[in-house]
């Protein structure tokens, strides 16, 4: 499980087909929901989201703010 936490994408990456972020793009967690500029992802690709960030760490900056 993921806790509240702000990860930043190293470079461009494809979540899935005809699904890609660009470098920088920032993916916030925020009490187990997954929100993408600030828009919170839909609730039918939420796991696919949080599947994608758990199996790939080493695209991913991790983020240092506070919350």
């Amino acid at each position: 499980m993921i806790k509240n936490r702000v990860y930043r994408l190293k470079q461009a990456a494809e979540v899935a087909k005809d699904m890609s972020l660009p470098a920088g793009q920032e993916i916030e967690i925020v009490m187990n929901v997954v929100y993408v500029n600030g828009n919170m992802v839909p609730p039918s690709f939420q796991k696919l989201f949080m599947d994608w960030l758990e199996n790939n760490p080493s695209l991913f900056e991790d983020d240092t703010r506070n919350w």
